[in-house]
């Protein structure tokens, strides 16, 4: 089972070469150095999620499909969004749920500081 740092640059190399951009065309447009691009390709660097934000709408794609399995099997049309998420393994599930219950309780607590009053 491919682990989900495989997947995301698996995804990203393939999304960035089908769309004929290079690694120095997606660092401007994604507000970074071309070292910093070729160094997350690499597996040597971990982009944060507002990163992968940019990264996805600099290749004109969803963040989510950076994060999707290819099994290799032709596809006849598009997948809807939940057919993604079903097709996704449960330890790459398991990781977002996880990542974004502790951004919604790091947002949630912040609003709940007396500053922010």
């Amino acid at each position: 089972m491919m682990k989900l740092q495989q997947i995301f640059i698996t995804n990203l190399k393939k999304i960035r070469k089908e769309k004929g951009i290079s690694q120095m065309k997606l660092s401007q447009l994604c507000d970074t150095t071309s070292n910093y691009i070729g160094q997350i390709e690499m597996g040597r660097r971990i982009p944060s999620f507002d990163k992968i934000e940019q990264i996805a709408n600099a290749l004109g794609v969803h963040s989510f499909e950076l994060f999707i399995f290819e099994t290799g099997e032709k596809k006849e049309k598009k997948p809807k969004t939940k057919d993604y998420l079903l097709k996704m393994p449960n330890n790459v599930k398991k990781e977002i749920i996880s990542n974004l219950l502790f951004e919604i309780k790091n947002n949630i607590n912040t609003s709940l500081e007396p500053d922010n009053y």
